[in-house]
């Protein structure tokens, strides 16, 4: 039988009927790019990845991988190339013993949660539940408790890779270290099909408790301040974030701040000395609203990033890593921060000082804070006022930058090179393993432009 028999109806070609539902599918995003693949497999077990894989070397083509789509420039979408659509793995395996648990590349944030919290676990996974596994992992992780518990990648132990020839291989510690270096942060520079996640399960905390203030835009410069201050001293289990919307905060008058901290702990006593900064801040008394320590029962009642981020909606994403004072950022965000050009459009500022030590992998590029820039509309028209917004912001803030992360448009739309999301080390490194493990550069790399 030949390759293309051994598919059967998971292989789409341009121009065969489900060809463009699959395209636009493959795509979260409601902004849907024009890059149209030669093909698609809607791959639904790890022998289907091989065929795709021998199929695409037979045909002299490229290929590209999708997971869950969430990327916002799409990077997964490439003219051309044969995409390998693995949204279809979404088997999660738990050993409670051993905490352990083997998850597909398709398995959601919000999946992983249904079948851990039950049995007093959780992996920290991304902050919008519908993020899939596979590009959160595999551009590096920063998901919830990471302060405390680290990148999802770190709790990467092995992984199922299908290689550029189409083989199988197992990756960890003592096999095929390289390749499992290269997969914990390469993001869409990894040149290997993931059909298996091997995953460290953690104990789940035995209190979540949530603090939110809602703060006008008048007191930016000294919430921006105190929170740059107090970055050392935060609590390793408390995950905080600042977003500038006026969505999430229901304001009538335009934007405000909302400062959410969430404390991951073993007593509800450690829960409020972690918030306690934050509850007891010296601004509290110019907060619009507050909420001082509500209790949640797991990471499925966390959903407030989830409530700016409803699927159907169109998004441009950019951000910056920083090691500037917030004396340099805040007058550097003012413009955007008076700007904003839609209700669900924000800016968010996350505290990254206290980050846990890394292994040795390619997940390698940090900074006390990262800034990120969300615009989210509805109307085909505003797409490239929108997109602009974003990038000419990012763009402000490059003087004060040491580089950014993986999750956003910013190689594509400000064409930055790779080397503003690695160390050189990490990116010389990440090039000879692509060299060696696929010498054809049968897979696809970075979205430049």
């Amino acid at each position: 039988m030949t390759l293309e028999g051994r598919l059967g109806r998971k292989l789409l070609w341009s121009g065969d009927d489900g060809y463009e539902s699959a395209r636009r599918a493959a795509v979260w995003n409601g902004r849907k790019p024009p890059r149209r693949p030669a093909g698609i497999v809607l791959a639904e077990d790890a022998d289907d990845v091989v065929t795709a894989m021998l199929l695409a070397g037979e045909r002299a083509l490229q290929v590209s991988v999708r997971a869950g789509g969430h990327s916002t420039s799409a990077a997964g979408v490439r003219d051309g190339a044969l995409l390998v659509d693995v949204s279809r793995f979404t088997a999660v395996n738990v050993d409670v013993r051993a905490r352990t648990a083997v998850v597909g590349p398709g398995v959601l944030g919000q999946d992983i949660d249904s079948v851990l919290d039950p049995l007093g676990l959780y992996f920290p996974h991304g902050h919008c539940s519908s993020v899939a596994m596979g590009g959160f992992l595999l551009g590096g992780g920063l998901g919830w408790n990471w302060r405390a518990a680290g990148p999802g990648c770190a709790l990467v132990r092995a992984v199922d890779v299908v290689t550029a020839d189409g083989e199988t291989v197992r990756a960890d510690e003592t096999r095929n270290s390289d390749l499992y270096w290269a997969v914990r942060g390469a993001g869409p520079g990894f040149f290997g099909v993931v059909t298996a996640f091997h995953l460290e399960i953690l104990p789940k905390p035995a209190v979540i408790r949530v603090a939110a203030h809602n703060y006008p835009l008048e007191v930016a410069e000294e919430i921006l301040g105190r929170l740059y201050g107090i970055r050392h001293e935060t609590a390793p289990i408390v995950d905080q974030s600042l977003f500038v919307t006026q969505h999430v905060t229901n304001s009538p008058h335009g934007p405000t701040m909302l400062l959410g901290t969430f404390a991951f702990a073993e007593s509800e006593r450690e829960a409020d000395e972690a918030l306690a900064p934050f509850v007891n801040a010296p601004l509290r008394n110019k907060a619009i609203w507050g909420v001082d320590g509500m209790p949640v029962a797991g990471l499925g009642d966390l959903t407030m990033t989830d409530d700016l981020y409803p699927a159907g909606l169109r998004y441009a994403h950019d951000n910056v890593l920083s090691n500037a004072s917030a004396d340099a950022l805040a007058p550097a965000l003012a413009p955007a921060f008076a700007t904003l050009p839609t209700p669900r459009s924000h800016i968010n500022w996350v505290n990254l000082s206290g980050f846990p030590e890394l292994p040795d992998m390619a997940f390698s590029l940090s900074g006390d804070t990262l800034i990120e820039l969300v615009t989210v509309w509805d109307d085909s028209e505003q797409d490239a006022r929108m997109q602009s917004w974003v990038t000419d912001h990012a763009r402000g803030l490059e003087p004060l930058a040491v580089g950014g992360q993986l999750s956003s448009d910013s190689m594509a739309s400000r064409g930055l090179a790779p080397d503003a999301y690695f160390t050189a080390d990490a990116l010389s490194r990440l090039n000879t393993l692509r060299d060696h493990w696929d010498p054809a550069h049968r897979f696809v790399s970075f979205l430049l432009s």
